[in-house]
């Protein structure tokens, strides 16, 4: 039974990290992270979106352990907490593209019938 039980309350955490990242801005900003540290206001430039948002987005995914804060003189600095994340992007990127292919093949044969 604690094996059971152990096994649900990892499914639940994955399913909390997945869910962290079931955002396009926050999708955005983990890739521009991908390049290396960056102060808020390079993420906010970057990205178009208000400060504010950003800094949301930013709180939540420090919360959840996927980003890490550094103070750097005034500026808040964010980076990666672990950089295999952006692996489970890729993946997840990689199976879109596949799947939009097919449809797109699928479309293709449809139009000339």
């Amino acid at each position: 039974m604690i094996d059971l039980e152990r096994k649900r309350e990892l499914y639940r955490l994955q399913a909390e990290l997945c869910q962290t990242l079931a955002d396009p801005t926050r999708l955005e900003l983990l890739e521009l992270l991908g390049e290396g540290p960056r102060p808020v206001k390079e993420l906010v430039r970057a990205t178009g979106q208000r400060q504010a948002k950003i800094s949301q987005h930013l709180a939540v995914m420090r919360q959840r352990g996927i980003v890490v804060a550094e103070r750097v003189g005034t500026e808040m600095h964010y980076s990666l907490a672990d950089p295999r994340i952006l692996d489970a992007c890729h993946v997840t990127r990689q199976m879109l593209v596949d799947r939009l292919r097919r449809q797109h093949a699928l479309a293709q044969v449809v139009q000339g019938e």
